[in-house]
């Protein structure tokens, strides 16, 4: 009987425990937290966003995202599917594609994983953080930080990413890559609010919008996406901007200089708008903020017409072509410029980890250290919200699981 040590007890670690026993290994599974699964209890706002009926390489990213091509070929959404339905965990389809457990509650998707661990005789080790993976002979030697020696054949680093340090992240998975020699693309948040340094924005702060929003670089869309977004006091969050943050972020970050731009009214062509604008100006004794009171919330009218150029008690009539035209622009392209990340403490996921080349796709082994397998958000790829993150969770922990024979 195989003995198998699994570090991490999210997503994959779990899926690859069950794999693993399943397939007869002795598996310990290591958790340097108090409680397993402390992340996924907080995915899609405690509802656990499972994965998505559009699982394909067009919502990943990373140096090398066709790796995840491999990887689904394996181990797909079907798979997925079937593997949570026999485990007593029927999906529901919400939004956009979105599949939910059935009881719309993250606790049942542990509560039903930490179940079958246990059943199937998988030891869980809380409170043993891996600080170090060894040589012995053909064996692996698994120390923690109190000191302690454990010997397997195999070992699944499954450690997860340092986004959301909250709840536990934190850069050990990577650092023990490294140590076995593994190539690292430095991690950047991705998945997160944006800052924007424009301090006459803040004064929207807790205002909702549907708009449409992009991220340009030199002219050139880099990300789009459309929905709510949630002006806040140091920026833009909501699903909305979240969906274009990654870009935004890595952009910033290689010290070029993308816009964003918002459109407040998507669902209007600029003619529209602009004919919308004259029937709402019609009063031209009415202020121009005001007239826009009925069109947008409080607040939205008089901080916009401030970064027009135009004083927000200015009379409607006295609007000239040129300030009506910077109105419309301004309500059909809002552009502002994005600021340095925030901390990944309030990422959702991190972008960069374990170089994938470095890792065959059809067993997850690695190919620097034979009898290690790495699995899941410390490899380098990142997928889009809505649960594409985990479904390459479950994926790679279940093949690296089930390669365990």
């Amino acid at each position: 009987m195989k003995r198998v040590g699994i570090i991490g007890g999210g997503a994959s670690g779990l899926i690859a425990a069950i794999q693993a026993a399943r397939k007869g290994a002795a598996v310990t599974l290591f958790e340097k937290q108090k409680k397993i699964g402390r992340k996924l209890l907080a995915t899609g706002n405690g509802r656990c966003n499972i994965t998505n009926t559009d699982i394909d390489v067009s919502h990943y990213h990373g140096h090398n995202p066709r790796f995840v091509n491999n990887v689904f070929a394996r181990f797909g959404l079907q798979d997925t599917i079937d593997f949570f339905r026999g485990i007593g965990l029927p999906l529901v389809e919400g939004e956009e594609g979105k599949l939910y457990p059935a009881s719309l509650q993250a606790s049942s998707v542990l509560d039903v994983l930490e179940y079958e661990t246990r059943k199937l005789g998988v030891t869980i080790s809380l409170h043993r953080r891996v600080d170090a993976i060894r040589t012995r002979g053909d064996h692996l030697l698994l120390e923690t930080a109190g000191r302690e020696r454990h010997e397997f054949e195999r070992v699944i680093l499954s450690a997860g990413s340092c986004a959301y340090s909250p709840l536990g992240a934190s850069r050990s998975g990577y650092e023990l890559a490294e140590s076995l020699g593994h190539g690292v693309h430095e991690p950047f948040p991705a998945i997160l609010p944006i800052t924007i340094p424009l301090r006459i924005l803040h004064r929207l702060q807790g205002i909702k919008w549907e708009v449409g929003i992009e991220v340009l670089l030199n002219g050139k869309t880099k990300s789009r996406s459309g929905g709510e977004i949630l002006f806040t006091a140091y920026g833009i969050s909501g699903p909305a901007a979240l969906d274009v943050s990654r870009a935004a972020n890595e952009l910033v970050l290689q010290h070029q200089q993308p816009v964003i731009v918002i459109d407040l009214f998507p669902g209007m062509t600029e003619e529209d708008l602009r004919e919308r604008l004259e029937i709402l100006w019609t009063d031209g004794d009415k202020g121009a903020a005001f007239s826009l009171q009925g069109t947008l919330p409080r607040r939205m009218p008089q901080v916009l017409l401030e970064m027009a150029g135009i004083q927000a008690d200015r009379k409607s009539g006295a609007l000239t072509p040129a300030e009506r035209g910077a109105v419309l622009k301004i309500l059909k392209r809002l552009t502002i410029q994005p600021g340095r990340p925030r901390d990944f403490s309030e990422a959702v996921a991190a972008a960069g980890g374990i170089d994938v080349n470095e890792i065959n796709g059809a067993t997850m082994e690695s190919k620097i250290k034979p009898g290690v397998y790495i699995t899941g958000e410390v490899l380098d790829i990142d997928g889009e919200s809505g649960g594409y993150n985990l479904q390459f969770a479950w994926s790679t922990g279940a093949i690296a699981g089930a390669s365990q024979c």
